[in-house]
């Protein structure tokens, strides 16, 4: 599976490099709720924790626009963190979700930005004993966003919100699913060239 998709990220991305115009990139970080499951249980709820809030960092780089299209290819690598604080115990427990893969950015007026990534997932997680024991047997996560661009010329601030989602089976002996999500709203700075005849 990972050698199909990667196959295919290549193939996209020679395709849209041939007719692309010029670099796309942005970097920026969230912060919004977040929710872990650990096969259907909330993980918040089982830890007697207070904590919901989660962060969001990302990147993305391509080419675009396409042709007279307000459309760029990109590569999007991202993740959040999900940290969970059990006052109860002393303790918390930080776990990481990560998603690289292809997505699309385009641009329906020249203010807006709607963006969909999807691709494979890994995991890592941490707690406040310094133990860092769950990995992933590998996974899929996807998300999408929408953003206001404020800027000029080829530079932007990204304003926006964020739904991600990434779905891991854990390396363990009976394989729960991990399941995190974060509704984040994210600033962004874009660096593009806009096709201005759209």
């Amino acid at each position: 599976m990972k050698r199909i998709l990667m196959a295919v990220l290549v193939l996209c991305f020679v395709s849209l490099a041939v007719s692309a115009q010029g670099v796309y990139f942005d970097i920026g970080v969230g912060i919004g709720p977040g929710w872990t499951t650990l096969d259907g249980d909330d993980i918040t709820d089982f830890l007697g924790g207070s904590t919901d809030v989660a962060v969001e960092l990302g990147l993305k780089a391509g080419y675009g626009p396409v042709g007279n299209l307000p459309l760029y290819g990109v590569v999007e690598f991202c993740g959040m963190g999900h940290r969970i604080d059990a006052s109860d115990f002393d303790y918390w427990f930080q776990i990481n979700s990560y998603m690289i893969g292809p997505g699309i950015v385009v641009y329906p007026i020249p203010l807006l930005q709607l963006g969909l990534g999807l691709g494979l997932s890994f995991i890592s997680s941490v707690d406040s004993e310094n133990s860092s024991s769950d990995t992933s047997k590998g996974g899929f996560a996807w998300n999408i966003s929408a953003a206001i661009d404020i800027g000029s010329g080829d530079h932007g601030l990204l304003l926006g919100v964020k739904f991600f989602n990434a779905i891991n089976t854990l390396d363990n002996s009976y394989e729960p699913v991990l399941n995190s999500a974060i509704l984040s709203f994210f600033a962004r700075y874009a660096f593009r060239t806009k096709e201005q005849s759209y």
